[in-house]
């Protein structure tokens, strides 16, 4: 039990990517806000923070890349640690994006083609969608249940387009 929830809550880690404080409000490539034409592109990523069990916290990290297209169609792949054990990871997910540059990801991770987690993810762009912040706010586990993390991470364009 004990493995699984440590593989759980590695597994909520490994996709957050954002920074703590506030941020400005990103403008898009037109200088009128953001919209998903104008986030769609690949980026790499990453995050850091902990999930809290009932064992206590246990630190999570990863490093990644992702794309989206104009429709908000997210893929991605990450490795991630877990109290200090690795993991290959893929993402597949839907974004939304605000005018004012702010946003929601819902993604799948799987790990050897099963769900670990779904991870909800608050995006914030800034530095004309070049870059985002990330803040998890909410893991779900196969299982239904919520796994507690606070994790953050930031991510830059790779390329814009999608």
């Amino acid at each position: 039990m004990q493995r699984k929830l440590a593989i759980a809550t590695l597994a909520v880690v490994l996709f957050a990517t954002t920074s703590a404080g506030q941020m400005p409000a990103a403008n898009a490539a037109g200088g009128g806000g953001c919209s998903l034409a104008n986030v769609a592109g690949a980026f790499g990523f990453t995050y850091t923070g902990v999930a809290i069990t009932p064992s206590g916290q246990v630190p999570v990290a990863a490093v990644g890349r992702y794309s989206s297209d104009s429709a908000g169609d997210f893929v991605g792949s990450e490795v991630n640690s877990l109290a200090g054990t690795p993991a290959s990871q893929t993402i597949l997910g839907k974004i939304t994006v605000q005018p004012d540059c702010g946003g929601r990801l819902v993604a799948k991770v799987y790990q050897q083609g099963s769900l670990v987690r779904t991870s909800y993810i608050h995006l914030q762009y800034d530095s004309e969608a070049s870059e985002v912040r990330i803040i998890f706010e909410k893991l779900v586990l196969p299982d239904g249940s919520t796994l507690p993390v606070v994790i953050t991470g930031d991510g830059t364009s790779l390329s814009h387009g999608g």
